[in-house]
């Protein structure tokens, strides 16, 4: 990918997400976007936060005139080992551009 691309595009995303202080502590370190060339994984700790930053996503793309691919983007969710009562066993369906994501 040529630098002025990422400059112009996934740059902003990623401090836009980054910036959101909706964050996942692992192992002492607070993250929420793992992110290789123009490919991201947004990281949440719960499913509205995970919400919240897909929403992010689309607004920064939205500013950019870009659009996330729905059909190549996909959630996936883990439940932690410690289950408590008041986890849900499903989350709710995630959407991106008015489209439903797997």
């Amino acid at each position: 990918m040529p630098p002025y691309l990422f400059k112009r595009y996934v740059r902003p995303i990623i401090n836009s997400v980054s910036q959101s202080q909706l964050e996942c502590n692992i192992g002492g370190m607070f993250v929420n976007l793992f992110a290789y060339a123009d490919d991201m994984i947004l990281l949440s700790p719960s499913w509205r936060a995970l919400q919240n930053l897909i929403n992010i996503l689309e607004k920064c793309c939205s500013g950019l005139d870009i659009v996330c691919n729905s059909k190549k983007t996909v959630r996936m969710g883990f439940k932690p080992r410690n289950r408590h009562r008041y986890i849900l066993d499903e989350f709710p369906q995630f959407t991106i551009n008015s489209c439903k994501l797997d």
